[in-house]
């Protein structure tokens, strides 16, 4: 067996003027750049299948309409239907060792021909092979292998001398062509030298056979070659895994957390983020076979993982109250292992493929395998990628780096109380392109291992956290939000879980306001605190005066002793802010009070407002929990009721919202719309409020409807006995000012009329009658008519008596014009209706009688003309192509002069042509069209045109010479004077109109 990579020529020789060259060097010379172009292929372009190689079995009975396979041999034709076949497309793959394979046909000992779509192969016999090709051994044994043949190469190796009985026919095997997997193998070898017989040895030398073989081989027996074959195809066996470790790897998604009205309890609540923690064993099963699989430690403190996430996870224990941050590193770890799987089919990468993996041979997987997309096909080699051509060359490095991170979130959750921060993030993106979570433990190894491209470029300490110590110290870093955040979509706020909601409602306003963050911060609370009838009163409720101050030293003991849990100072802060709400609604007495002594209640409008979040589930949906907002959204602070008011999760909702006491707007782009406008826009605040329209205040009208989250008026909703009336609308129940008119569209009809001509049948134009109708209220109404024929539009502020307007078409005699003319009514209130009348089809009436009498003078005129003195001048006179004959059309006995018109100057009878010469002039002709003649003409011409020309009736003559004059009738003055020279007039006869 020949291979050739594993030893590379690394020199040659350069040849001098003269040299007698040896053996060695001329091999040495070809082994190089053979090595090199090899190289090129499995280092520069990857290895394996290119493209092609599917196999199928043609059978008889389910290919009844088969196209026929034409192969040539010997320079005969020969054609053969593929029936009972397998049947392999042509394809293109490279070996570790740098052979490129492609299926051939043999032409001759040396060449072969590659260019055909598919090879039919009908027979098979054993195949053993003689040259130790190892990746086909086990313990030195050869598996069980098939070689095939097509027809063509079955009668060429009986012709040649083969054992017809040693060949058996594909459909013997049918049966168990499901379990047999095709291998292109190329057998190479060198024959051995033939000694030089004579003096001239040029020709000799070992030849360097490459030939390639289809053969078969049972699935069992080629899994066991993967697996104990006696050389490993690494490349295959690696690749395989990741394939089975995909297939393996169950699909997990992280459960939502969804509110409902149900929901009116700090349990319940906690019960909704408990029931979303889910698919714990699985994420733990999936995570283990990757770490497996890629060799990444998972060393969580002598745990497995499974109770390691079992008891980060459990939210059962009454003091863990960060349940929904526990919920949050759920959708951390699963996402990371789905970022995970979605990188393993992306992994066929190869930098220096084993040269030992598939030397000589590409297995092309089981017959009639369905090479279906996104589905792989067992035992087939697909085709690994060199780094160069492929931008997944750092998949392998992502995930590793994704599994150590995933280890590192595990390891490093913490339940942390601080300060409450807002950090820019980004939402719709990967785990690593997002803010570093506050409840992780911020160190080295998870920032090296939280975004691949950062680590790359050596910048993990850019990434944005709540935690910065461990962070770059620019500014840019340590304060984010003081610069610009063009490229974030997502604020990240985090620790005011535990605190006082109106604490923490105060703190995110300050940040809000601070660095100008467009959001809005709500309040939501579970339940109330008591029963009706069972608070006290407020006239019987006490603030004592030494009660607040002993409060106040508490607090300020609480913040010189640091070691105190922070949260405890503000629940203090907390019930001394309840107890001055109280003097808001107390009765001072002037009577013993100190003078300059004054008391300032709070302004109502400044006291927070929380509502049930079970009545705002009703109103708004879509609260999701995301550990932050995005820019012009709604950030929910929830909280279980006035006397437990600790922040027990938030939610957010993804435009700005507002409580059910918020004020309410709507604007219409106009006071007033027509019966037949187009739906009109409804601006509302707020933009998600229900509106609805009525009629004298009560009586709803269905014209408001929906589209794209867009409210619309659609005027043509609005029933016929409600136009003109006053319409006014509410949006979330509340009545607005805007009020809007719908009036009546116009009716009206046009029916065409009588169509009449002139009676002067020379005139074309016509005469069209308009008859309109209109209902019975016609009031002010306004007709403005387009007749559809470029002239000015005519405007009517009344009709005819009879309804019928008239109007005048300037047509061509003899041509059909279409128009189309429209009218638009207008009532007073300014909706009009358009009306297309027609199609209207004229034509314009037409007459030839006019052409009797018509008569046309060809002269030379002496002494006017300068140099026109050519003698016997003869042209044709011709109306629409046809030659004129004249009313007596000159006869020539001699046949010399050609022509219907003769201009000579040799004064015989020749030189009138109708009648005498008029006085005054020589060489003079003058033709009268008769009637019977005129009619020919104008028949040849769909308008009615006559298109008169002068033409040479000899081999030469003087063109544009001859001064032509025709008149109509016995008109004195003619309608064309000139010299013509072709075609120069066209006329209509009856109107005098030229072109």
């Amino acid at each position: 067996m020949n291979t050739k990579l594993d030893k590379v020529t690394t020199q040659y020789r350069k040849f001098n003027d003269n040299q007698a060259l040896t053996e060695g060097q001329l091999n040495e010379f070809i082994d190089y750049f053979e090595d090199q172009d090899r190289l090129s292929r499995t280092r520069l372009n990857g290895v394996g299948i290119v493209c092609g190689f599917q196999s199928e079995y043609i059978e008889l009975e389910l290919q009844p309409q088969a196209s026929m396979e034409k192969t040539t041999e010997l320079g005969r034709d020969l054609i053969e239907i593929p029936f009972d076949t397998i049947a392999i497309t042509q394809g293109a793959g490279v070996t570790t060792d740098g052979d490129l394979i492609t299926l051939r046909q043999t032409a001759n000992t040396s060449e072969a021909v590659i260019d055909f779509p598919v090879k039919n192969y009908r027979y098979y016999r054993n195949y053993v092979d003689t040259l130790g090709y190892k990746h086909f051994h086990i313990g030195g044994q050869q598996i069980p292998l098939l070689e095939l043949f097509t027809t063509q190469e079955y009668n060429q190796l009986v012709a040649g001398g083969a054992n017809a009985g040693d060949f058996k026919q594909i459909k013997d095997i049918r049966s168990s062509l499901n379990n047999k997997i095709v291998i292109l193998y190329l057998e190479s070898y060198s024959n051995d030298e033939s000694p030089c017989q004579d003096a001239d040895c040029d020709n000799n030398g070992a030849e360097q056979v490459s030939d390639l073989k289809v053969l078969l081989a049972d699935s069992e027996s080629v899994s066991q070659l993967i697996t104990k074959g006696d050389a490993k195809d690494i490349i295959y066996k690696q690749h395989n895994a990741y394939e089975r470790l995909f297939d393996s790897l169950p699909n997990i998604e992280t459960k939502r957390v969804i509110l409902d009205t149900l929901v009116k309890s700090a349990s319940q609540l906690k019960a909704k983020f408990q029931g979303a923690i889910s698919t714990v064993a699985e994420l733990s099963e999936g995570f283990t076979s990757i770490a497996g699989a890629f060799n990444v430690s998972v060393n969580l403190g002598g745990q497995t993982l499974f109770n390691k996430l079992n008891a980060i996870l459990s939210t059962t224990s009454p003091n863990l109250e960060d349940y929904q941050y526990r919920y949050d590193l759920l959708k951390d770890l699963i996402d990371t292992y789905n970022e995970i799987k979605g990188l393993i089919l992306h992994l066929d990468v190869e930098c220096c493929p084993d040269i030992t993996s598939f030397p000589k041979h590409l297995m092309l997987g089981p017959v009639g395998a369905k090479m279906e997309l996104g589905q792989s096909v067992p035992l087939r080699h697909s085709f690994y990628n060199s780094p160069v051509t492929t931008n997944d060359d750092e998949n392998y490095e992502r995930v590793v780096m994704l599994a150590n991170r995933f280890v590192q979130k595990v390891n490093g959750f913490q339940s942390y109380i601080g300060r409450i921060k807002i950090t820019p993030s980004n939402q719709n993106v990967r785990l690593g392109n997002k803010a570093i979570p506050y409840y992780y433990n911020v160190d080295k190894p998870l920032l090296a291992q939280w975004n691949f491209e950062k680590t790359k470029t050596d910048r993990e300490t850019y990434n944005l956290s709540y935690h910065t110590a461990n962070l770059a110290g620019d500014d840019f870093v340590q304060n984010p939000l003081n610069y610009n955040i063009d490229n974030n979509d997502f604020y990240r706020i985090e620790g005011h879980i535990g605190m006082p909601y109106k604490t923490a409602l105060q703190n995110i306003n300050d940040l809000k306001t601070q660095y100008g963050l467009a959001f809005d911060v709500i309040a939501l609370v579970l339940r109330k605190d008591e029963k009706p009838g069972s608070e006290t009163p407020v006239r019987e409720k006490t603030v004592s005066i030494e009660e607040l101050r002993k409060q106040l030293v508490s607090i300020s003991s609480d913040v010189s002793n640091r070691a105190v849990n922070s949260q405890n100072t503000l629940l203090n802060i907390s019930k001394l802010d309840d107890q001055l709400r109280l003097l808001n609604q107390a009765e001072f007495s002037k009577e013993g009070s100190s003078e300059g002594i004054t008391v300032v209640k709070q302004d109502p409008k400044k006291e927070v407002v929380s509502e049930l979040l079970s009545e705002f589930v009703e109103r708004k949906s879509g609260l999701e929990h995301r550990a932050g907002v995005e820019p012009g959204g709604t950030f929910a602070l929830l909280y279980d009721s006035e006397t437990n008011n600790q922040v027990l999760a938030d939610f957010s909702l993804p435009y700005l919202c507002c409580s059910k006491k918020d004020p309410v707007f709507l604007a219409l782009p106009d006071s007033k719309l027509c019966q037949s406008d187009a739906p009109m826009a409804i601006t509302i605040v707020p933009l998600d409020g229900q509106v609805k329209a009525f009629v004298n205040g009560t009586t709803q009208i269905p014209a408001i409807k929906q589209s794209g989250g867009q409210s619309f008026f659609d005027p043509g909703l609005v029933n016929a006995a409600y136009l003109g009336q006053t319409i006014t609308f509410t949006v979330n129940d509340d009545p607005v000012e805007t009020q809007l008119i719908v009036y009546e569209q116009p009716s009206a009809s046009v029916a065409i009329g009588n169509i009449t001509y002139g009676v002067d049948t020379s005139d074309p134009d016509a005469t069209v009658n308009f008859q309109v109708s209109t209902s019975n209220n016609s009031a002010g109404l306004t007709y403005t008519w387009n007749f559809g024929d470029g002239t000015p539009p005519l405007s009517l502020s009344t009709l005819p008596a009879n309804g019928i307007v008239q109007h005048t078409y300037d047509l061509i005699a003899g041509q059909e014009d279409v128009f189309n003319p429209t009218l638009t009514v207008t009532n007073k209130n300014g909706c009009s209706k358009t009306i297309a009348v027609g199609p209207v089809k004229l034509k314009g009436q037409m007459t030839v009688a006019c052409l009797d009498g018509m008569r046309i003078v060809i002269q030379y005129r002496a002494g006017i003309d300068p140099g026109h003195d050519c003698n016997n001048a003869s042209f044709n006179l011709k109306g629409n192509g046809t030659l004129i004959l004249g009313k007596i059309p000159y006869n020539d006995p001699r046949g010399i002069i050609k022509g219907n018109v003769h201009l000579s100057n040799t004064g015989g009878s020749q030189d009138a042509r109708n009648i005498a010469p008029l006085s005054g002039s020589s060489r003079y002709n003058e033709i009268i069209i008769t009637k019977d003649e005129a009619q020919a003409i104008a028949q040849q011409s769909p308008d009615g045109f006559v298109k008169f020309s002068l033409e040479c009736a000899l081999t030469n003559c003087h063109t544009g010479v001859a001064y032509t004059q025709i008149f109509l009738a016995n008109a004195a003055t003619p309608i064309y004077s000139g010299y013509p020279n072709g075609n120069f007039l066209e006329i209509n006869p009856c109107t005098g109109v030229t072109k």
